[in-house]
């Protein structure tokens, strides 16, 4: 007889499940050791999987950078919440080190309560995390130093900002690996840099470009952009002088990378003071494109019933929830995949936007962003009336062959705005450029307001700090197009997949139908009102109360029957209203029960089926 089987089973049983936790632990300690860096990425986009971008960027970089990871030893008992996040960035940090063939050095610093380490994290900016339960603060940020005394810090690892973690790393690589920032001369004309006499503050697109690059407001007559301007911004122009508008003429003439956003109505343009509204929202550049061949009504602005964006409106003395059609959000095919500015674009949120069109015979527009194919035209006024109900605006849409282009690169041969040579005023310097002798770099947008924080930023407080979080990818179209006109591309693979843009497009679809029947009610309801009050003024003319009565039995029969026509026709609204909300409920329940019910069963189902099928082992038969 075997030894083993001497053994009772109950030591066997023991024996075996104390090598099984070695075992455990050793592959455990094992990886951990081998494997930290490495991981497998799962989620929808490859929110976790180091780009392309990021590995070209490291691979070509020649500025040194020294990397000062401030990570508190007790982070991982303080705040379980964050111990996985923590290992992550750890081991992101490792990958950056290992992919930078040295030019990367990573220090990993536990600054203790009253040390000279913690002094240091909070010299260096990184800012303390103050837990419930614990006296003793706790560090989990970095900083980072060049060469030539650059320096750039992420205060703060928060859990909310964990799928931007490669970007917030790549960008700050990308802006010590270049002592020297490119410059971005700013034309603003909506008030983007915000004004500390009325509180206005910066919008936060602005602050995020400055990351990168150097920002320089010009303003006035200009004879001369800043030296080392890479990228000229014109944001919502308007009254330039022709001194400014001939600059602008022979930097895009010569190749100059020019990013327009003109707007037919700029919501959120800045007034003379706070709580005046602007004199005049539209944008004034019609010299500019008119020389260029480009088509832009500024009292034009773009409604799109199938994109709209529902927004809360007082309407008849009521809030009510509906589809405002000159706000939209560009998704799925409203974007042009093989353009490295929008490739990687999940939703972009327009308001009261303009629409471009080629009218010369040499320049011709390459879209990069359309409304979808049910939207049209309206008068801008009344697309940005805030008081107006959105939903009477659909009868006025005007559709004009194909889908409305929001934005576009322009391509081909341009010509100048001032064939007659420069303005006498101009000091500009060089011989007049008639036509571009190579291929322009200019993308034109046809809305100003999609630069605003409202537009794509939602804000709140984490950890005691404002967190903008973003829900489009407004801000990341703009740092892709600057990106990619100034030259680079490295930071264009990381944005945009950090929003997921997922509208529930078949409860989208109920509303849209619902309101669209009550419009058609409401416009019914007042037409009869108009109809029947028409008839009783006509009961009133001709019918003649007797004496004593206050009206005629003509004029009463006319009173009931406007007030009957009228509760009937309110009845009909509320039973349109009562369906819309059970037809969406009834969605809505559907789609919970499916998630909560359906797939769980589901599995557990084949679970049952898979252990049924198992092959059972015969049971041994002791012979006598």
């Amino acid at each position: 007889m075997s030894k083993f089987n001497r053994i009772p089973k109950s030591r066997l049983v023991a024996v075996g499940a104390v090598l099984a936790v070695i075992l455990y632990l050793a592959v455990n300690s094992l990886s951990a050791t081998l494997f930290r860096s490495s991981r497998i990425d799962l989620t929808d986009g490859g929110l976790y999987s180091l780009s392309h971008g990021t590995v070209a960027m490291l691979d070509k970089l020649d500025e040194p950078i020294h990397m000062r990871l401030f990570m508190s030893a007790g982070l991982h008992e303080a705040a379980p919440a964050l111990s996985a996040y923590a290992s992550r960035v750890r081991a992101m940090l490792d990958t950056y080190e290992s992919l930078s063939h040295g030019k990367i050095t990573l220090e990993v610093i536990d600054p203790q309560p009253y040390s000279e380490e913690e002094d240091r994290a909070v010299g260096l900016g990184i800012n303390r995390i103050s837990l419930d339960g614990t006296s003793d603060p706790i560090y989990f940020g970095l900083a980072a130093t060049n060469s030539t005394n650059g320096s750039a810090n992420i205060p703060v690892f928060t859990p909310d900002r964990e799928a931007f973690l490669e970007y917030d790393l790549t960008r700050l690589v990308a802006e010590l690996g270049q002592p020297k920032k490119p410059v971005v001369a700013l034309l603003d004309g909506l008030g983007m840099a915000g004004n500390p006499m009325t509180g206005q503050e910066p919008a936060q697109i602005l602050a995020m470009l400055k990351e990168t690059y150097s920002v320089e407001t010009v303003g006035g007559d200009i004879d001369k952009l800043p030296d080392n301007t890479r990228v000229v911004l014109v944001v919502q122009p308007q009254k330039l002088s022709d001194r400014t508008l001939y600059t602008l003429d022979q930097w895009v003439l010569s190749g100059g990378a020019t990013l327009v956003f003109a707007d037919p109505f700029a919501e959120t343009q800045a007034g003379p003071q706070p709580g005046v509204p602007a004199e005049n929202n539209a944008t004034d550049f019609q010299k500019m494109f008119d020389a260029w061949g480009v088509g832009f009504d500024a009292k034009k602005a773009i409604g799109d019933p199938d994109w709209a964006i529902r927004t809360v409106r007082n309407i008849g003395g009521r809030q009510a929830e509906v589809a405002n059609y000159p706000w939209f959000a560009i998704h799925d095919d409203g974007f042009d995949r093989g353009d490295a500015v929008t490739s990687k674009l999940n939703a972009v949120v327009m308001t009261t936007a303009g629409a471009f069109t080629a009218t010369g015979k040499d320049a011709t527009l390459k879209p990069l962003m359309y409304a979808s194919a049910d939207a049209g035209l309206l008068p801008a006024g009344e697309a940005a009336d805030p008081y107006g109900d959105p939903r009477a605006l659909l009868s006025k849409i005007e559709k004009a062959g194909g889908r409305p282009v929001v934005a576009a690169r322009l391509e081909g041969k341009l010509h100048t705005a001032f064939p007659d040579g420069k303005p006498k005023d101009s000091a500009a310097d060089g011989t007049p450029v008639k036509e571009s002798a190579s291929a322009p770099n200019v993308i034109l947008v046809g809305d100003a307001d999609m630069l605003s924080d409202r537009n794509w930023l939602q804000k709140q407080n984490v950890l005691g700090r404002e967190v903008a979080q973003a829900f489009a990818n407004n801000g990341d179209f703009l740092l892709n197009a600057v990106e990619q006109m100034a030259g680079g591309v490295a930071l264009a693979d990381l944005r945009s997949r950090t929003v997921s843009w997922r509208p529930f497009t078949r409860i989208d679809a109920l509303e849209r139908a619902a309101e669209e029947r009550f419009l058609a009610k409401q416009q019914e309801l007042t037409q009869r009102i108009a109809d029947t009050e028409k008839k009783l003024k006509d009961a009133s003319s001709t019918g003649e109360a007797k004496e004593g009565e206050l009206v005629s039995t003509e004029q009463a029969k006319a009173i009931e029957t406007f007030k009957s026509d009228l509760l009937s026709a309110r009845a009909e609204l509320r039973e349109v209203q009562y369906n819309l909300r059970a037809d969406v409920a009834r969605l809505k329940n559907w789609i919970m029960i499916l998630i909560i019910g359906v797939v769980p069963a589901a599995v557990a189902l084949i679970a049952l089926v898979f252990a049924l099928r198992r092959p059972r082992r015969p049971v041994p038969v002791r012979k006598a």
